[in-house]
């Protein structure tokens, strides 16, 4: 069976990236030249993506030593300085002489060494107790990068996960290490927007505009078209022109749902057309009926209904006026401020081109196929 071009998670090649050329030049001329980035976007957008892409390019030509980090599963410093100190300690043991000078360097924090069960790679990370040792250790990490001739470029992914640790001086002593190691470009991601412009743009904050800031939108619509067209054709599938445009626009070219459709309508091995998307899309969402069924117990009546209000209208600019909640029977305008920020704040809502819309696209085409009958 011929190999699904739609990657819904990963990164494998340029052969599997769609465009985002400009985003990638401005990331690799950023780093290069040793300036640090904020990368933020709505989730599922393609931040992650366009990241490994750049450091996938970058080890090509040796640009600089890429590190990855994803921080969404810390809540401690502790668990931070584990989970980065993994991350920089196993990219640098890239041979047994790099190992053994490691675990030699290291020996206050006590490297461990394992095996990665699926690369077959050597993995070094360690343990730490408390939030005094996490603090020496994390110093101990970055004095090390500090003592390298490489450049690297440290990626912290989900980096507004730091704002809610319980220890409140976590941005002080991570921007003071930043600025004592040289020879590290930072890039910082996310998708709370409001979490993070507050840790970057606030005043009294430790990086107030310490980093180049940029947003990462969505693919253009006739980049993205001729790239499912060449994807399907080109592994001698057919696809509609007018099934790319219908799926695009049921989309909103939001890139996870664009691949995941695409991915399931490659699988078929398929004509595909305006209907076999009307298929799919119905396929998927009663497939995740349940899930989404149960997301109603997690919310207020007035929650719900908004969000059903929210989802009917393909998003809105302004819940809370007065020609949206006469419409829909929502009530006092500040009942409904409280419950958008709730919904906010829970992830269900976010903002994308000045309009509130459901986070989960195929939960928004659930509420719409269900209409009132939820």
């Amino acid at each position: 069976m011929k190999k699904n071009p739609f990657l819904i998670s990963g990164y494998i090649s340029p052969d599997y990236f769609c465009d985002r050329e400009n985003e990638t030049e401005t990331v690799t001329e950023a780093v290069r030249n040793i300036r640090h980035l904020t990368i933020f976007s709505p989730r599922r957008i393609g931040k992650t993506g366009l990241i490994k892409h750049v450091f996938h390019i970058a080890k090509q030509q040796k640009y600089f030593i890429p590190v990855y980090t994803d921080i969404l599963a810390t809540s401690t410093l502790r668990e931070f300085t584990e989970c980065f100190g993994k991350s920089v300690l196993t990219t640098l043991a890239k041979n047994e002489p790099a190992l053994r000078k490691i675990v030699k360097s290291l020996s206050s924090i006590r490297p461990k060494i394992s095996i990665d069960p699926i690369s077959g790679e050597p993995s070094v990370g360690f343990t730490v107790s408390n939030e005094r040792e996490a603090a020496a250790s994390l110093e101990i990490v970055f004095r090390y990068l500090q003592e390298q001739k490489s450049h690297f470029a440290l990626a912290i992914d989900e980096f507004q996960q730091i704002a809610a640790y319980p220890e409140k001086h976590v941005e002080a002593v991570l921007r003071t290490h930043i600025q004592n190691t040289t020879n590290v470009s930072m890039i910082f991601s996310g998708s709370r927007k409001h979490i993070l412009t507050g840790i970057f743009s606030t005043p009294d904050r430790p990086f107030y505009n310490s980093t180049q800031v940029m947003e990462i939108g969505k693919i253009p619509l006739d980049v993205y078209k001729a790239f499912i067209l060449e994807k399907f054709t080109g592994n001698g599938l057919k696809i509609e022109e007018s099934a790319t445009d219908y799926l695009l626009e049921l989309t909103s070219a939001h890139t996870f749902y664009v691949q995941y459709i695409c991915n399931r309508l490659f699988s078929e091995q398929g004509k595909t057309d305006r209907e076999a998307v009307d298929r799919m899309l119905i396929k998927i969402i009663t497939e995740n009926e349940a899930v989404y069924a149960s997301y109603i117990n997690l919310l207020t009546p007035l929650q719900f209904r908004i969000l059903r209000a929210i989802a009917l209208n393909n998003g809105i600019q302004n819940p809370t006026s007065s020609e949206f909640i006469s419409s829909y029977g929502l009530g006092a305008a500040s009942s409904v401020s409280l419950a958008v920020k709730s919904l906010t704040d829970k992830e269900f809502i976010t903002t994308i081109d000045s309009k509130y819309v459901l986070n989960d696209l195929f939960f928004n085409s659930w509420l719409k196929y269900k209409g009132s009958y939820v």
